[in-house]
């Protein structure tokens, strides 16, 4: 309550204090103007020079014929604060009482005499002064609204239920009270009527869309859908798409998210909607939805970000041949100049054309735009070429690119290069410093953590088939190698067996399980196994090893999917007849 009584004392007095502030620059500190003495005593923890100073400027605004309703509200609300801090609430009582006689609907005044018996415990006392303040204001909704916020804030939802319920009766204006309504039923768990009550007060107080946020964030999954069909529901208008959006992301349903707003009416308010968006699901790492978000920004604004970070939204997604298309769109907004086109997209359109194996492609994209680039821009864009070229296992023209480049410094091209060399030790040290969370690198860093050995040239020939798309090829020479490993054999043959078809995959798991019954991929090799043999349709033996899993396997940390797994299948079974 103190910080919100603060908030409207700032507000108010900046606009008292700077008609006045004129005529004060010339006096003593001593003469200053009182609402300012007290401001600063407060400032000092000076309770009773603040008290002296709001008395005195209070009484000076409430001289007959010149009452001054901005400086009335500064002094109530800093005399509400001293005397709070102090334990005195009750001595602003004969105070208001008396601004009142002088402005009867004073909306502060009221504000402050409701709050301070409701604090106090003086129910009575606060129904018989609400009931003042109605009688004096006729046909206004200031003190239903009030007293029911005051109350709702006191946690007596059912108070403030009667409060406006008989507002609704007497002044047949519930739109006028929805806001309150809306947070009434937040507090009674209503959330439907919640929802309703917030879309409609929206339309004329859209500052209640925050509240409405924080309030709505706390619906059950299964009332979720039931939100959804208020917001949704015609017509469309900005602020309950909106609102939906971010109550979708709070859901953690970011696709729902961008369906929300997705089919608003294109204007400047949507497409900086649109761009927030995106930025949100960037930080979300949901690269799908910022992809199709950035987008709709491309297509509405034309802007060369735009569509750079939306070829890099769909890079990250994996999907580089929509990467590919998206860098090479013109925009059918505005004209980008070609120098500038190339400085943002050419670095994202060698990189597309690297994860699509079109090397060559891209090394004649960068060499058609050499004469385009300064030395500092081509020496960056070596990087995505270099990858595109390690990528599809070409080694020989990774180096070749990588010269004059600082590239040996990379860690992750350094990294792969060892390792399609067969050096595992410099493999491993600088593969596990790189800065990247690939699936590819994962698989690698797997491996190598198993492997012993310095030296294994076959190892690199291995990936730099899979490199070039040959699963099956990449599987035969990983079981291969496995009987050249030692301890490591159980880690290659189960990389064949997750490259492999899925009827060659079995035989893989069977040995693990029979050679390497200790190894940790034995209960791993297990629950691939089960999970085959359920897919096949041969649902008693997949039943036969998830339970050989748990029973042998007991602590596994896959023995908890496995059980799922197993209750799940076992539900599905028919009783026996």
């Amino acid at each position: 309550m103190r910080h919100r009584l603060c908030t409207e004392a700032v507000a108010l007095a900046s606009v008292c204090l700077s008609l006045t502030a004129g005529a004060q620059a010339s006096k003593p500190a001593s003469a200053a103007d009182p609402l300012s003495r007290g401001l600063e005593a407060e400032d000092k923890r000076d309770r009773v020079g603040a008290s002296a100073a709001y008395r005195e400027a209070l009484t000076g605004a409430l001289s007959v014929g010149s009452t001054d309703g901005d400086r009335i509200a500064v002094a109530l609300l800093g005399l509400e604060r001293v005397w709070n801090d102090a334990g005195m609430l009750d001595s602003i009582v004969p105070v208001v009482s008396r601004v009142l006689q002088f402005r009867p609907t004073d909306p502060t005044a009221r504000g402050v005499q409701l709050r301070t018996y409701l604090s106090m415990g003086r129910d009575a006392e606060a129904r018989d002064a609400f009931t003042t303040w109605r009688r004096a204001a006729g046909n206004e909704a200031a003190p239903f609204r009030e007293y029911a916020r005051l109350l709702l804030q006191a946690g007596r939802a059912l108070a403030a239920d009667s409060v406006l319920s008989e507002a609704g009766r007497l002044m047949g204006a519930a739109g006028a009270f929805s806001g309150e309504t809306a947070q009434l039923h937040l507090a009674l768990k209503r959330y439907v009527p919640a929802v309703r009550a917030f879309r409609e007060a929206m339309l004329d107080e859209p500052w209640l869309e925050t509240a409405a946020l924080f309030g709505l964030q706390r619906v059950p999954a299964e009332t979720r859908d039931s939100v959804r069909a208020v917001l949704l529901a015609p017509p469309v208008t900005f602020a309950p798409r909106r609102l939906l959006s971010s109550l979708e992301f709070a859901w953690g349903e970011p696709r729902r998210a961008w369906s929300a707003i997705s089919t608003l009416p294109a204007d400047d308010s949507t497409t900086a909607t649109w761009r927030s968006f995106a930025e949100r699901a960037e930080l979300n790492e949901s690269w799908l939805v910022a992809r199709e978000a950035w987008t709709a920004v491309f297509d509405r604004a034309g802007d060369i970000e735009s569509q750079q970070r939306a070829a890099e939204a769909s890079l990250r997604a994996g999907d580089a041949a929509a990467a590919l298309n998206i860098v090479r769109r013109k925009s059918t907004v505005g004209k980008v100049a070609d120098s500038v086109r190339v400085r943002a997209l050419l670095g994202l359109e060698i990189a597309a054309l690297g994860e699509l194996g079109r090397g060559n492609e891209a090394q004649q994209k960068l060499d058609d735009a050499a004469k385009k680039l300064d030395p500092d821009t081509r020496a960056s864009l070596a990087r995505p070429l270099v990858a595109g070229w390690l990528r599809a296992g070409e080694v020989a023209r990774a180096k070749a690119a990588m010269n004059g480049t600082e590239l040996a410094d990379d860690d992750e091209m350094a990294g792969w290069l060892a390792l399609y060399e067969g050096d595992v030790v410099n493999a491993r040290k600088r593969l596990l410093r790189a800065a990247s969370n690939r699936p590819e690198l994962v698989d690698a860093l797997g491996i190598l953590a198993r492997t012993r050995v310095e030296q294994l040239p076959g190892l690199g020939e291995a990936f730099a088939t899979l490199a070039r798309k040959d699963s099956t090829g990449a599987a035969k020479r990983f079981v291969q190698l496995a009987d050249s490993v030692g301890a490591a054999a159980p880690a290659f043959i189960a990389q064949g067996a997750r490259l492999s078809r899925k009827n060659e995959a079995v035989a893989l798991y069977d040995r693990i399980v029979r050679d390497f019954p200790r190894s940790p991929e034995a209960p791993e090799a297990l629950l691939a196994w089960a999970r085959a043999l359920r897919e096949a349709g041969d649902k008693p033996a997949a039943i036969t090893k998830f339970e050989q899993l748990l029973v042998d396997y007991g602590t596994s940390a896959l023995a908890p999917q496995a059980r799922r797994d197993l209750e799940r299948l076992k539900g599905a079974i028919p009783p026996a007849v």
